[in-house]
């Protein structure tokens, strides 16, 4: 059995549809491989999971264009309210593909 580190981490998500933003909290573990290398496992609740970054949907309206904030950076500044309604036409037409 090889020695592990496991370290906690809270990722920030963003959807860029509908501006949900919300937090998910993960042990991150460190150990060698054996063979001079490292292995990185995520936990969640407990339970093995996949990456932070892997299979993201947003759960209020289930679409896949989701922004990642990885651990330690800080948040993008908010939109102002006067450019809502030309966000919410971009989104459309990144929807649409045509943008």
């Amino acid at each position: 059995m090889h020695d592990s580190m496991i370290s906690p981490e809270t990722w920030t998500y963003e959807c860029l549809a509908c501006l949900l933003e919300w937090h998910v909290e993960f042990e991150v573990g460190h150990c060698a491989d054996g063979h001079g290398g490292e292995v990185v496992y995520y936990r969640r609740d407990g339970h093995r999971c996949t990456s932070p970054w892997a299979e993201l949907y947003c759960p209020s309206c289930g679409t896949y264009d989701v922004k990642i904030l990885p651990p330690g950076r800080p948040r993008s500044q908010a939109v102002p309210p006067h450019r809502h309604a030309e966000l919410e036409m971009i989104f459309k037409c990144r929807r649409l593909h045509a943008y």
